[in-house]
């Protein structure tokens, strides 16, 4: 099963004190979807005696969100020679701003007979942005390559023997054989992040389900990976007859005809505000007048899951409930006013020279990227002035409409996007003048919804770390922006935690 980064569900339009609104994206949830979604195809088939494995199947399922259609998945699997080949199609579809916004994922993937991954070619394609990666195994290390507008590159990686690729898993969870009783965790290697991340999973009971018109005994799976979780329901012959998660979707077996029938009616992407909306237990009635704001945040993973900066510091931890859950009060300042950095263009002092590299999605030595940068900082040397001239070009040039994008560039040749889009756009562009700049992923609070929503900006290090967000064009950030994760794919996969179980408590007299 394919999986994308670049699916965006949701985007606000509305006014906050002179700052847009528009942007606050479920971009980071849209992402964890699709991993979600990867497995629900990776899953189908699984179950049943070992020997089902080895076998050539062909089957559909449509996606769902509650009860309403969002598109179908497609897996198809063929025994050639010594190689197991297994084709795979994910499709969705989302109507935003009067149009329809389509992803398609296809990904062949080749195994040995014994289920080792030989080599896969996935292609993504979002609103006619492209990304391929090709991968090859080579003497217990991965080779691949990944290309996107402006970017081409060839990386390697270690990939150990246990690691099993996410868009295959199914088949090798077939090979063990599975019984009322066994669990297991299984390390996967998601292709489109081209990371390698835990999955555990446990077969509770036996359960009767409708399959076809009849009852069937049904083996009931629970799964979570980087804290989301989902329950399958699979016939003895190996099919995942239904997968859902608690945010809401669905996967449901179907036939080929009626799981690409996808009817007339096209889901628009406010939809999914009540997916993204964390509401706190009263509104906030002036985000940016605000210099600090102290909150509750519950359930958390591990003492260790919300990050703490110059922002954000946690004041107190209790344990939370008895399930190994933590709560925590976090208090949230407005950024700092700041006139001037001690630092001047190139920054000399790097934390991590991960922070001016360019990748697929921040294409930082691409020409055009390099020459708007020029233009934009012109004669400035001052590394925090240069970020603010970025900043505000981002801000005042991007326009905010309901258009996932792929890449930097992608924002910058079409000059609309959502936050994820303005964030990568500013985090090549300060990257490409020798500024270190990181993705952060949190929420921050919407006036409109009376609630927090998912939300991505930049921060920059020159001298200091510094929060800014050129999708509000807040050259400070707010003291609602409250930091989940930092990073575009290690990021996105850390959001999982959160998504549809954090509640946010303001603390504030």
């Amino acid at each position: 099963m394919g999986h994308a980064r670049g699916l965006v569900f949701q985007d606000l339009q509305a006014t906050r004190t002179g700052n847009t609104e528009s942007g606050i994206s479920m971009k980071k949830r849209s992402s964890v979807f699709l991993l979600a979604a990867f497995l629900w195809l990776a899953l189908s088939g699984a179950c049943g005696a070992a020997n089902l494995a080895l076998q050539e199947r062909d089957e559909w399922a449509g996606t769902y969100f509650k009860g309403r259609k969002l598109g179908f998945t497609h897996a198809r699997v063929d025994l050639q020679g010594d190689e197991v080949v297994v084709h795979t199609r994910v499709f969705f579809r989302l109507k935003a701003g009067g149009a329809e916004q389509s992803t398609i994922i296809t990904q062949e993937t080749r195994l040995d007979r014994q289920l080792h991954l030989k080599e896969f070619s996935l292609l993504q394609e979002v609103m006619g942005n492209r990304q391929r990666v090709l991968g090859k195994l080579r003497d217990g290390r991965l080779e691949y390559e990944v290309t996107t507008t402006g970017y081409q590159k060839t990386k390697s990686m270690p990939y150990p023997a246990d690691v099993m690729p996410a868009s295959t898993v199914w088949l090798n969870m077939l090979d063990r054989g599975l019984a009322v009783g066994q669990k297991g965790t299984i390390r996967l290697f998601i292709e489109p992040f081209q990371m390698i991340v835990p999955m555990h999973y446990e077969i509770l009971r036996r359960e009767s389900i409708l399959q076809e018109g009849r009852n069937v005994s049904a083996f009931v799976i629970e799964q979570e990976y980087a804290g989301m979780k989902s329950t399958l329901w699979v016939s003895p012959g190996g099919t995942v007859i239904k997968e859902s998660t608690l945010q809401g979707f669905e996967s449901r077996q179907e036939t080929e005809a009626v799981a690409q029938d996808l009817g007339h009616e096209t889901i628009s992407v406010s939809n999914f505000i009540t997916l993204s909306l964390v509401t706190p237990n009263r509104p906030i009635a002036d985000p940016t007048e605000m210099e600090w704001m102290r909150f509750r945040i519950a359930p958390l993973s591990g003492p260790d899951s919300l990050p703490q900066d110059q922002r954000q510091k946690i004041l107190s931890l209790e344990p939370e409930g008895s399930g190994g859950k933590f709560r925590a009060t976090v208090e949230i300042r407005r950024e700092a006013a700041l006139e001037s950095s001690a630092e001047v263009i190139p920054v000399s002092t790097v934390p991590d020279p991960a922070l001016l590299e360019e990748t697929a999605e921040i294409q930082a030595r691409n020409g055009l990227i390099r020459g708007q940068a020029r233009m934009i900082v012109g004669e400035e040397k001052d590394a925090w002035r240069a970020a603010l001239k970025i900043n505000r070009w981002v801000h005042r040039n991007i326009q905010k409409v309901l258009v996932d994008s792929f890449t930097a560039l992608d924002a910058l040749n079409s000059r609309r996007g959502e936050c994820q889009s303005h964030t990568n756009l500013f985090t090549a562009l300060a990257r490409a003048e020798g500024i270190p700049t990181r993705v952060v992923n949190g929420l921050v609070y919407s006036r409109q919804y009376k609630g927090f929503l998912y939300h991505a900006w930049p921060e920059v290090f020159v001298g200091e770390w510094r929060a800014l967000d050129p999708t509000f064009g807040q050259d400070a950030v707010d003291a609602t922006h409250i930091k989940l994760s930092v990073g575009n794919y290690d990021g996105a996969i850390k959001l999982m935690e959160f998504l549809g179980q954090v509640q946010v408590e303001l603390l504030n007299p």
